[in-house]
């Protein structure tokens, strides 16, 4: 049989994985998508404020994206740095949802706790 985690648990009900992913994602990777959507989220408010020409005629070549209102673009613009705000908060522990998503947890007092000694240390098997 393969090691097992320390934390693993028997494969009983789904509901359980479905709050507690098994990989856990890194707090650098989620701060730097948090960093590109703020930098798009700038962009689009870059786009709202910036100059242009009113009138459609010089512009004929405008397509998609660039298409767009100014309040569009700020609208949006906004919602992503609110994100990007939000996703920065919630990698350092916020959660919007309280505790009514996943399950409570308290500490547990001294002599209830799991180990007395602190956390075991792996060790390799005795030879015979």
């Amino acid at each position: 049989m393969l090691a097992r985690s320390v934390n693993a648990e028997a494969r009983g009900s789904g509901a359980k994985h479905a709050t507690h992913p098994p990989v856990r994602i890194p707090v650098w990777l989620t701060l730097a998508v948090a960093l590109l959507v703020i930098i798009f989220g700038g962009y689009r408010i870059y786009l709202a404020t910036r100059r242009t020409d009113e009138d459609p005629a010089a512009q004929p070549g405008r397509r998609g994206f660039y298409s767009m209102g100014k309040r569009a673009h700020l609208f949006i613009g906004i919602i992503y740095l609110a994100l990007g705000v939000g996703l920065i908060a919630t990698s350092f522990g916020w959660n919007p949802f309280g505790s009514s998503i996943g399950p409570s947890t308290e500490t547990p007092a001294k002599d209830k706790a799991p180990t007395k000694g602190g956390v075991p240390i792996d060790q390799l098997p005795a030879k015979k």
